[in-house]
């Protein structure tokens, strides 16, 4: 097998990971046109990722391949939980991935140089240890949450003391975070649960908390899916003392600098935009919890009652099974002033004029589309860095406002909805999130701060 660069790239098909190491791949793949990407990722994500219409549009050095994920032969799309297929996942991944790597060699007629991994995949460490290649990953959820990771340790002692030693229950979830670097505004109460729950011995889990444990000994470079524009001065200090390289991309699901995407009937099956066309500025309340997070039957039932109340102009991104939780009859009783869609193009939904705040899951990617849109938001976090993110909204970036008590209810939001459509403090909020997003838009240019870092990414794995 002859020396040469190729880069194998890993990916977690889970969630909206695979979409920010995709873009990765193909930004890193025009501008290093001489190392060869091998894209491995499960047969389903690629399918949505890299459909395979779409893939003789891929530059000529980044190949697909499917691994598997490990389902047993008999589950027969039985398995709905996602925890449980994350664990069948990473359960096989090291043999997998070997596998595919194996094929992507024997096809490049070259060895592979680096691996290019998503954090998550911290069995990668040994892979390139025993290939003898450096291990470069990318970190996709918030920065602050990575520092919660590396600072495992430290969080595990004061969750034991908030919680009398028993660390599977919150006696004071709301303790500050305030001796980790640039974590001074974040508790107890907003990190994830395998993080504070060492009794959780789930495959998942187990990966998480050692996760902070590995990368700062074993990867070669870490790659924020972040701006340092965005974040506190102290914690991206801390972190870069804690890697042996960090580097920070920007936010790869989202341009700061392209014009907004011209309207097509491909991009609109739905007619959300032409919807939105006929609304006022600023008006229209667009609301979407991501494709995994669905808030309870109740809640559903409560945030469509306050819309209806208000006679909020709203669009509403529901899957259809979730329809029958709603209100009876609200669909024809908003129809003048709401629309109910299965899927929306949420980049240009949020860069519409007409839109005038996101009611969101607070999902990293989503807290940029909602930026990039200059849009404040009212966030009802669920998991993972979810809360992290909705602290750093309403209380860092002062763009938005976290739902009343956690729980949608119908008067907490309606309040939310004065405040941020309506209200003085809302008027502050739009100020915020434009000049936030100003700073970005900085950030991303020629000149900014994302661009050099991405071209040491580039030098880094060329010289592999």
């Amino acid at each position: 097998m002859l020396p040469g660069r190729h880069v194998a790239v890993l990916t977690f098909p889970f969630g909206s990971h695979p979409w920010p190491l995709a873009n990765l791949t193909l930004k890193l793949g025009l501008a290093a046109p001489d190392v060869r990407f091998s894209f491995l990722n499960t047969a389903k994500s690629n399918g949505i990722v890299f459909p395979p219409l779409s893939r003789a549009e891929l530059p000529p050095n980044v190949q697909v391949y499917d691994v598997s994920d490990g389902l047993p032969d008999d589950h027969q799309g039985s398995m709905k939980d996602p925890g449980e297929l994350v664990g069948w996942f990473l359960k096989a991944a090291l043999e997998s991935f070997g596998a595919a790597v194996d094929a992507a060699k024997q096809d490049a007629g070259t060895n592979v140089s680096c691996l290019l991994t998503d954090a998550f995949l911290i069995f990668a460490c040994e892979m390139a240890e025993k290939m003898q290649v450096p291990w470069v990953t990318l970190w996709v959820p918030a920065p602050y949450a990575l520092a919660a990771h590396v600072y495992i340790d430290v969080i595990s002692e004061l969750h034991r003391e908030s919680s009398g030693g028993d660390t599977s229950i919150d006696y004071d979830n709301n303790k500050s975070l305030g001796v980790i670097p640039g974590l001074s505004m974040m508790h107890i109460s907003d990190l994830p649960t395998e993080i504070t729950n060492d009794q959780d011995t789930s495959v998942i889990a187990c990966m998480l908390r050692e996760m902070g444990r590995v990368l700062p000994c074993g990867a070669a470079a870490v790659v924020l899916n972040s701006y340092a524009e965005a974040n506190p001065t102290p914690l991206i200090a801390d972190l870069k003392s804690k890697f042996k390289i960090l580097l920070q991309v920007g936010c790869l699901t989202v341009s700061f600098l392209a014009p907004p995407l011209p309207r097509s009937s491909a991009s609109d099956t739905t007619g959300c935009l032409t919807w939105l066309d006929a609304r006022q500025p600023r008006s229209v309340v667009y609301i979407c919890f991501g494709t995994v997070a669905m808030p309870s039957p109740s809640e559903v039932s409560a945030l469509g009652e306050a819309l209806e109340s208000t006679k909020t102009p709203f669009l509403w991104s529901l899957k259809e099974h979730v329809m029958t939780q709603l209100p009876e009859g609200i669909q024809e009783r908003t129809r003048a002033y709401g629309k109910f869609v299965p899927w929306v193009p949420q980049g240009q939904v949020l860069s519409h004029l007409a839109c005038g705040v996101y009611v969101t899951h607070c999902g990293y990617n989503s807290v940029f589309e909602s930026v990039a849109g200059s849009v404040p938001m009212v966030c009802k976090p669920f998991w993972a860095d979810n809360m992290m993110n909705g602290r750093m909204i309403e209380e860092v970036w002062g763009i938005g406002v976290k739902v009343e008590g956690g729980i949608i209810t119908k008067d907490g939001m309606e309040k939310a909805l004065e405040v941020v459509l309506r209200g003085e403090e809302g008027k502050e909020m739009r100020k915020k999130v434009g000049e936030l997003r100003e700073r970005l838009v900085e950030a991303a240019g020629p000149d900014g701060s994302a661009e050099a870092d991405f071209k040491a990414l580039v030098d880094l794995i060329s010289t592999s």
